[in-house]
C-alpha cells in the first residue's frame, strides 16, 4: 500500500477512497449485521424474560451511524429504548439485569447457530453497555457492537425522523 506520507495533498481524497473507505460489499455486510442484531433486539431479546420490559426502538450510532466506517472495521452503538420503565433511576438500577438478559439471549442464538458472537470482557460489575463482535460476516470485516439500554424519557414523541446529530433510527 502506498504510504500516506508519500501522497501529495491534491491526491489525499483519492488515497482515502482507495485505501481507507470500505467498498459496497462491506457496507452491505455491515447493514445486514446491524439489521440482524436490531431484529434480535426488537423481536426476541426479552421473550421469556421474568420482567415485562421490551425494546420499543433502537437508535444507531458509532462509525456506522455517523458514516465514518473504515475498511475492514466498523462499530455500531445501538441505544435500545425500553418500555415499561418509569424513570432514569429505574433504568440505572436495572441496567445490569437488562445487559445480562441480552447476553443470555445472544448466547442462545449462538447455540442455535443463528449467528456467532464474541463478547468483550466486562471490566465493571454493572457495565453501561454490552460489547460484542458479530461474526456472521467475513472474518476480517466484522462489526463491533455496544448495546446500551436506555429509558425513553420522551416516550412515543421521541421518534427521530432519519439521521439526526450522528444517529439513525434503525428499527
Amino acid at each position: 500500500m502506498k504510504e500516506l506520507s508519500d501522497t501529495p495533498a491534491k491526491y489525499l481524497d483519492k488515497f482515502i477512497e482507495d485505501h481507507l473507505l470500505p467498498d459496497e460489499d462491506f457496507y452491505t455486510q455491515v447493514n445486514e449485521a446491524i439489521h440482524t442484531i436490531c431484529s434480535f433486539l426488537k423481536e426476541r431479546c426479552f421473550r421469556g424474560a421474568p420482567h415485562p420490559v421490551r425494546v420499543s426502538k433502537v437508535v444507531k450510532g458509532g462509525s456506522s451511524g455517523k458514516g465514518t466506517t473504515l475498511r475492514g472495521r466498523s462499530d455500531a452503538d445501538l441505544v435500545i429504548f425500553l418500555t415499561n420503565l418509569k424513570s432514569f433511576q429505574e433504568q440505572l438500577q436495572r441496567r445490569g439485569e437488562f445487559i445480562k438478559e441480552i447476553r443470555r439471549q445472544l448466547e442462545a442464538c449462538q447455540r442455535e447457530e443463528i449467528f456467532e458472537v464474541e463478547f468483550e470482557k466486562q471490566q465493571w460489575e454493572s457495565p453501561r453497555a454490552l460489547s460484542f463482535v458479530l461474526r456472521s460476516c467475513q472474518p476480517h470485516e466484522c462489526v463491533e457492537f455496544d448495546v446500551l439500554p436506555a429509558f425513553d424519557a420522551l416516550g412515543e414523541h421521541s421518534q427521530p425522523q432519519g439521521r439526526i446529530s450522528g444517529v439513525n433510527t434503525v428499527c
